[in-house]
């Protein structure tokens, strides 16, 4: 649920991304123990991946369904002097739990930050759950349980509707949902958030809530949009919505239902925004699908079409910073890179020209409130900027 939008985070993002000079280790080695330690014992990057690996979903041969196929950096074209820096920073300063980086299909690295050092521990994933319904609704759109996305709010649930609601409310339509653009009066983890959570009927406080914008006019980022999506969607198919993400989403992708969890609320609607929790390994399959086009195995799980426009700016933010259905979207360095992100240093990072899948879960709680800051600028300095491919 929670999330950073604040312009500093913006600040420092839109500086990464736009080749700002970036922030710089120490001169000191980063202290990580899953390289040897004599600098000359370590194998150099290739350079020649773009050519040894096919980036056409089609054409793929590894398919992590039944698990990851382990590889190296270098096999992979990553400079791992460069992937260290980001590890660095990760453990000084983000409350970092886990880092996991794909290329081609294959997992290059992983990294468990104590005490989170087990690969089977699920992590709370905030609001990264968003990404997922959207593909959700994008597998909905397919199969036919929804048609478009322009209907109202108010078709699904006219009893919430009462005099006193905003008149503005009647036109919210689904894509509104989609691009947090319904227009409401809100500041994510603020007091009127904190009234929301509190009134013991998320759907009905949702569609009461004061305005300050035309509906499909501006961004502004609120869990209340996705809180009403995740109950239309849920009264669109016709069952639980854990049980359609099982079957259609990640069971496909070999996720078990026993390894992921997901909250719920008090009209046993599963929790739009937050309230998800996957293994790491796991949220990687999700980003490696959408790296894919939504295609996995000789099956298209989300159709290509939805994949492509929900990857894709929708609705400004602010510069060098953009939103599509219910991913973050931004250039850098003239690469689309689409982003899942979730409060406290969670993301999911790919970058399809790179054949590419960044995770980072953080750990937040206890001392490490409230979070960390922005795990991409890291990424795209350090990771992104790894690859070696000529």
């Amino acid at each position: 649920m929670k999330q950073f939008l604040i312009a500093a985070v913006a600040a420092i993002f839109v500086l990464s991304s736009c080749g700002g000079a970036a922030p710089v280790p120490p001169t000191a080695a980063p202290t990580v123990t899953v390289i040897p330690t004599a600098a000359a014992s370590l194998p150099q990057p290739r350079s020649d991946c773009a050519s040894r690996y096919t980036s056409v979903p089609e054409e793929r041969e590894a398919w992590p369904t039944d698990g990851w196929t382990i590889s190296t950096l270098e096999e992979h074209c990553l400079d791992r002097a460069k992937v260290e820096k980001a590890v660095w920073y990760f453990e000084q300063d983000y409350a970092t739990s886990s880092l996991l980086i794909v290329r081609h299909g294959e997992l290059v690295y992983e990294k468990y930050f104590f005490p989170f050092n087990k690969p089977e521990r699920r992590v709370e994933i905030y609001s990264i759950t968003k990404s997922i319904l959207s593909a959700l609704t994008g597998i909905a759109l397919d199969q036919g349980q929804l048609d478009a996305l322009d209907h109202k709010v108010s078709e699904y649930f006219p009893e919430y509707f009462y005099p006193t609601t905003d008149p503005r409310m009647e036109q919210v339509t689904l894509r509104d949902l989609l691009t947090m653009s319904a227009g409401f009066v809100w500041l994510e983890d603020g007091e009127i958030e904190a009234r929301w959570m509190e009134s013991g009927n998320l759907v009905e406080a949702s569609i009461n809530l004061k305005f300050q914008d035309t509906p499909g006019q501006a961004f502004n980022y609120s869990s209340a949009h996705t809180q009403l999506l995740s109950a239309i969607l849920t009264e669109s198919v016709g069952e639980s919505l854990r049980d359609y993400a099982q079957r259609n989403l990640f069971s496909p992708l070999g996720i078990p239902s026993k390894d992921w969890n997901w909250g719920i609320d008090d009209q046993g609607y599963y929790l739009g925004g937050w309230g998800m929790n996957l293994r790491p390994r796991d949220l990687a399959r999700f980003g490696y699908l959408y790296l894919n086009e939504g295609y996995w195995d000789g099956e298209q799980v989300v159709s290509r079409d939805w994949v492509r426009q929900s990857t894709s700016s929708q609705i400004a933010v602010a510069p060098g910073l953009e939103y599509g259905f219910l991913w973050w979207v931004h250039p850098a360095d003239g690469l689309s890179v689409f982003e899942g992100r979730g409060y406290g240093g969670q993301s999911l990072y790919v970058v399809p020209e790179l054949d590419l899948v960044v995770v980072v879960t953080a750990n937040v709680s206890g001392e490490n409130l409230p979070g960390a800051p922005d795990p991409a600028p890291i990424i795209y300095e350090w990771i992104v900027k790894a690859v070696t491919d000529e």
